[in-house]
């Protein structure tokens, strides 16, 4: 026998956890970032580093989302606090390359062994599904995401309601 549908109001229940669960993580990660004296997308940006090993200042605006100037300020910021280097790249004598040092590679561990601990704890009281189950379930949600964002296109091709319309005809100053 299949198993059942969820209904809406199931969907709506998990899509409303997942919401919260993605606001209380950003949250957790602007506080830990602030102990650290970084904003949020230093510590997004670090990450990028950190898992990917060095980078172009294109490729992790590419990554960030930014455009090339908020990745120089980002990295200026973040190259003062100590966290990163940014040194001249072997591959292309025009770019450089942009790597954690080891105190930006130790708040790292630091801030992903806060969430850790967190996380641990909530485990621990939680509702009776193992690591493993849940993990399995976060991997499932993390692909139907990111499968939802490929081209960048929205899913229904429509604009979302009570968005701005392009203006038509000329403007008056």
């Amino acid at each position: 026998m299949a198993p059942t549908p969820p209904s809406p109001d199931d969907i709506r229940g998990v899509t409303l956890g997942l919401r919260h669960l993605i606001v209380s993580g950003e949250r957790f990660r602007q506080l830990r970032g602030r102990e650290l004296g970084l904003g949020p997308s230093d510590v997004v940006a670090l990450g990028h580093l950190y898992h990917q090993g060095p980078m172009t200042p294109r490729q992790l605006a590419q990554a960030l989302d930014m455009t090339s100037g908020t990745v120089t300020a980002l990295l200026d910021r973040v190259e003062k606090a100590g966290f990163l280097t940014r040194s001249n790249n072997p591959a292309d004598r025009r770019s450089l390359l942009i790597n954690t040092t080891p105190a930006g590679r130790h708040a790292l561990e630091w801030l992903y062994e806060q969430f850790d601990e967190v996380i641990r704890g909530a485990l621990a009281s939680g509702p009776g599904q193992t690591a493993g189950e849940i993990e399995s379930f976060l991997e499932i949600l993390g692909n139907a995401l990111d499968a939802g964002t490929q081209n960048g296109a929205p899913s229904t091709g429509q604009a979302p309601p009570n968005s701005p319309q392009p203006a038509t005809g000329p403007r008056s100053t």
